[in-house]
């Protein structure tokens, strides 16, 4: 790869990533039109890596791209946070199904310090580090489910799911990752598969409720 090609993907994707982290945070609200001239004179990059990005964006379920209009941020609609915790909850059974059976006596003991951390966090009001903690916990789970393209697939929906979790009380979502670590981290010392897919049912369907119990200036029908 040339300089010049490396140098434009990083552009882009540093461009994804400060995008994505907007949108996730709600510091770009449903709806908000993302000007190709306000982004390209914040962010310094030219219109191909700005096109590029949208794209990966639009792929993502982020940003919504239509021909002559330019793009704006995705709007939330109730209907579609259904739809993505249906799916990301089918595809996380089957992460922890494919998952823990592979675990040895090393992958508990990092899951176990990344809880700690997270409790750490969580305990002190550190948010930030305690949503970053959360993701390494996820992330620990996809690496060791042995499939490529599920792994894929549940990375793919993630920017949505992070999107939508975002929107409740982060100690309220925070309380039940938690409840969601130490299940996992249980049955995986017990090899119990099965009460971890329970658990996390339980625990998905409270996270998707009170998404759902949010107001409509908050997420629309």
């Amino acid at each position: 790869m040339s300089t010049v090609a490396h140098e434009h993907g990083a552009l882009r994707e540093n461009l994804v990533a400060a995008l994505r982290d907007d949108i996730v945070s709600g510091r770009l609200a449903p709806g908000t039109p993302l000007r190709t001239e306000v982004v390209m004179q914040r962010f310094g990059v030219s219109n191909s890596p700005l096109r590029e990005a949208f794209a990966q964006l639009a792929s993502e379920g982020l940003v919504v791209v239509q021909r002559n209009r330019g793009a704006t941020v995705a709007p939330l609609d109730r209907a579609h946070a259904a739809d993505v915790f249906r799916v990301s909850g089918m595809l996380m059974e089957h992460v922890v199904r494919w998952g823990l059976p592979r675990f040895v006596p090393a992958d508990v003991s990092t899951l176990r310090r990344i809880q700690l951390d997270l409790d750490l966090a969580y305990r002190s009001g550190d948010l930030v580090t305690a949503f970053a903690d959360s993701d390494r916990f996820g992330e620990i789970l996809l690496d060791r489910c042995g499939s490529q393209e599920l792994a894929r697939a549940v990375r793919t929906l993630l920017p949505q799911l992070q999107r939508l979790v975002r929107l409740i009380d982060p100690l309220e979502f925070l309380a039940l990752q938690q409840s969601l670590q130490s299940a996992v981290l249980a049955s995986a010392e017990d090899h119990d598969v099965e009460s971890a897919v329970v658990a996390i049912g339980s625990i998905w369907r409270q996270v998707e409720r009170a998404v759902d119990a949010l107001g409509d200036d908050v997420i629309a029908h």
